[in-house]
């Protein structure tokens, strides 16, 4: 049949009268839909409602009846695959929704509900796989695109496919003649059919679902009247479902488990992924409200006034006021276009375009700000409730009951502000650690803007953490999804960390230090408390095999760090972590005896590791070490002949704790100085070791600045220039205050003062700085060469 030929079928026989079969092709979340299939239902009164909806789903239809359910809902179904993670997709409910509409008003008439569709879990395996995060059961991009949709659009003038569907059929919502309405959807979605290729409408899966829709719609008939409502794409192969179904049976099994949860408006908009309905859902409820309240045809100035007045009471609130000649004009501007474009009233792309014209006088930067205000107006913040009776999954139960108690506003999908006083409020680290938790599920419940950052040790003493959060369809998603460790959020956060704990493993990580106490610090901080024992356990066993100098150096300043704690990272009773602080320090003793062996491109990690170990041993976790262990473990790193670098470290560390006296830090580097090694740059090891561990002694220490200055000052130019560079990275760890106190001691040395060298400094590389040295020997030597050195230095005395 051809596509005109198609059309008119559809037109002809989308009601059949004498099959008793009336189908109602409807556009998802179209409120002209919703409204036309409600005249339908109540006009022809069917004994049996079929809807386009996966079958499996059919078991939430009385909880979606509740009387305490409200839209937007969604049914979740999850799908658990062998060879890959959890899958999860969506099929969404608002109040202008044909499907919501249809169940309502079929069970207002006695009607039995059945949903026809193949079951979830075919459409979520059926779906792209390279298709990240949860997936629409629902998609409707056909009416968006193609050369039909753009002929179209040219000829009426419309932007795109959305601003088309609302020309030709939203304008018509309240219609009493759902006949001729449904009959247009029809003809229309019929025609975007035509105009798709068959390759691609195979390839999406249609054709499996339509011959199983069919097969439902086949046995419903022969006991009274039956309505139909369907995506309108579909209308043409179910005119005879006798044929289209064949042999095909309806119903059968799922292995996806469904549950009804709430859902919000920013994943409803089509403009913001959502694979099916239109953009800015606000907008068509408040189009669908109107029209309910008027049980008729709107009143389309009242709509565009009403919208106009809300969005300036809110932004007025919002600190951005519209004053109301502005108000006035932008009505005015919205009535007028939508008069030059044959519209009974302003409709979503009349008020868009003529806010910019009414609100934005010259100021062109602020055009983008105003119109993004409007769309997240019109999108709007709804977010539904699901019935007490719908049995939704224990830990969205558990999640959504803790963030109240919490004092978290989860009423709508609005993200908000808190700033928590984690030290000072018990109440306030609670709902820090809830935040913290359901972070560690990632649900994107909550998000940390600032304060202290303890996972990475940022910023630890600040007094209040500050969060931004929402609730959102994609909260109780995750914690579905997350649900296969437990029924509360402990249970899930605990099951969480057993999965990163084995992933560790799966990736040869299993002794990984820094990984595992980051584990056991989220778990802290999410309040798991003692049930972390099993964790701790590990941390210790991992300590005891740790072969690791650098990452055991830092355990244990974590640990330490986390004993010390009287914050979100503070200990309960019962959780031990003393003796496994001794033991970090007992293996830790072990290892330093393996330092002299190390290879040379291991050696600077674990100098920064003896700098952290030296600051916390001889500061603040002096009385919770033997530090003397260390002290004699140092002592005999440096009765081992090891390299430069270490030797010079160590020494350092002796020198600066009083254990050794000055004289012998200078006496050390004066002995590699003078030392016989053919490569001069390696007569900088013993200075590279003492500024990583404590550069202060370069200027404190007696003598040591003296000693390192006369070792570069009887350098020739040549061993000069191939010093250079070690000498610029030896010294680079030192800090801008550090470094001008090195040259201020210089300078005194050598008779000056600091204000004769001041100067602009500017980045160099090394190459740079290379280069720029041979420039300056070769300029001295060949001013020497000249015999104009006399006269030069002459010519500088006169002029100072």
């Amino acid at each position: 049949m051809t596509g005109e030929a198609l059309i008119r079928a559809v037109r002809e026989r989308v009601f059949q009268p004498e099959a008793q079969l009336y189908i109602a092709p409807v556009r998802h979340h179209s409120p002209a839909c919703a409204s036309a299939v409600q005249k339908m239902i109540r006009e022809i009164r069917p004994a049996k409602v079929l809807i386009e909806a996966p079958h499996d789903l059919e078991h939430l239809i009385p909880h979606l009846l509740a009387a305490d359910t409200e839209p937007p809902v969604a049914a979740a179904s999850l799908l658990d695959r062998k060879d890959g993670p959890r899958l999860a997709a969506y099929y969404p409910f608002c109040a202008h929704s044909p499907e919501w509409v249809a169940l309502r008003e079929g069970a207002k008439v006695g009607a039995e509900l059945r949903f026809i569709d193949l079951g979830s879990d075919a459409k979520i395996a059926s779906a792209d796989q390279q298709e990240t995060g949860p997936r629409p059961l629902v998609r409707e991009q056909a009416f968006d695109q193609g050369d039909y949709v753009r002929a179209l659009c040219s000829r009426l003038g419309c932007q795109d496919g959305y601003e088309l569907w609302d020309h030709l059929f939203e304008t018509r919502i309240g219609d009493q003649d759902w006949r001729s309405f449904l009959a247009d959807v029809g003809a229309y979605c019929t025609a975007l059919r035509a105009s798709t290729p068959a390759d691609e409408i195979e390839s999406t899966g249609d054709m499996e679902r339509e011959t199983h829709m069919a097969a439902g719609l086949r046995d419903a008939l022969g006991s009274g009247p039956v309505v139909v409502v369907i995506g309108g794409f579909h209308t043409a192969p179910l005119l005879d479902p006798i044929k289209t179904a064949g042999k095909t049976s309806a119903g059968g099994k799922s292995d996806a488990q469904s549950y009804l949860i709430r859902y919000g408006y920013k994943e409803l908009d089509a403009l913001m992924g959502y694979g099916a309905g239109l953009p800015q859902p606000a907008y068509y409820e408040a189009l669908w409200n109107h029209v309910q309240s008027k049980e008729g045809t709107p009143d389309w100035q009242v709509i565009a006034r009403e919208l106009i007045q809300s969005f300036s009471s809110k932004m007025r609130t919002a600190g951005y006021g519209i004053s109301l000649p502005a108000q006035v004009e932008l009505l005015r501007s919205a009535e007028t276009l939508a008069r030059l474009r044959n519209r009974p009233g302003a409709l979503r792309h009349d008020l868009i375009d003529a806010l910019t014209s009414a609100l934005v006088k010259g100021e062109t930067s602020s055009a983008d700000a105003w119109r993004e205000r409007f769309v997240v107006f019109l999108r709007g913040h709804a977010l539904g409730e699901v019935s007490d009776m719908a049995g939704q999954p224990p830990i969205v139960a558990d999640a959504r009951a803790r963030a109240k108690a919490l004092r978290f506003n989860v009423s709508d999908g609005l993200r908000r502000e808190r700033s928590l006083d984690i030290r000072r409020k018990p109440a306030h680290l609670a709902a820090s650690r809830f935040a913290h938790a359901m972070t560690l599920l990632e649900t994107d419940f909550a998000s940390r803007s600032g304060g202290p950052d303890f996972l990475n040790a940022v910023q630890t003493g600040l007094l209040f953490e500050h969060w931004d959060y929402a609730w959102s369809p994609k909260v109780e998603g995750q914690l579905i999804e997350a649900a296969v460790f437990g029924d509360t959020i402990p249970a899930a956060c605990l099951g969480q960390l057993a999965r990163a704990r084995a992933a560790l493993t799966e990736n040869g990580r299993s002794d990984d230090l820094d990984a595992l106490l980051a584990l056991f610090k989220q778990g802290l901080l999410a309040g798991l408390g003692q049930d972390l024992d099993r964790l701790l356990t590990e941390v210790k066993d991992a300590l005891r095999r740790s072969g690791d100098f650098p990452q055991t150096a830092r355990a244990i300043t974590t640990l330490h760090a986390i004993e010390a704690s009287r914050g979100p990272l503070s200990l309960p009773e019962g959780l031990e972590i003393r003796s496994v602080m001794q033991g970090a320090f007992e293996r830790l003793i072990y290892l330093c005896d393996d330092l002299p062996k190390i290879r040379e491109e291991a050696l600077p990690p674990c100098l920064d590791a003896l700098r952290m170990l030296t600051e916390l041993l001889h500061g603040p976790a002096a009385g919770s070490f033997e530090t003397a262990l260390f002290d004699e473990a140092l002592d005999r790193i440096a009765e081992a002949d090891p390299r430069p670098e270490l030797l010079g470290a160590v020494t350092a560390i002796a020198v600066e704790g009083g254990r050794k006296p000055a004289s012998t830090l200078p006496d050390m580097l004066t002995g590699q100085f003078s030392g016989t090694a053919l490569n001069l740059p390696a007569r900088l090891g013993g200075l590279r070791g003492m500024l990583a561990v404590a550069p202060n002694l370069l200027w404190t220490a007696d003598h040591v600045l003296a000693v390192v200055d006369e070792f570069l000052a009887q350098l020739d130019d040549d061993a000069f220039l191939a010093m250079l560079p070690h000498l610029r990275l030896a010294l680079s760890t030192l800090s801008p205050r550090e470094a001008d106190r090195i040259a201020a001691a210089l300078v005194h040395r050598h008779g000056g003062s600091a204000g004769d060298f001041t100067a602009h400094h500017y980045d160099v590389t090394d190459e740079d700085a290379r280069r720029g040295a041979e420039i300056d020997a070769a300029l001295r030597a060949s001013i020497r060469a000249d015999g104009l050195e006399d006269w030069i230095f002459a010519q500088n005395e006169g002029a100072v």
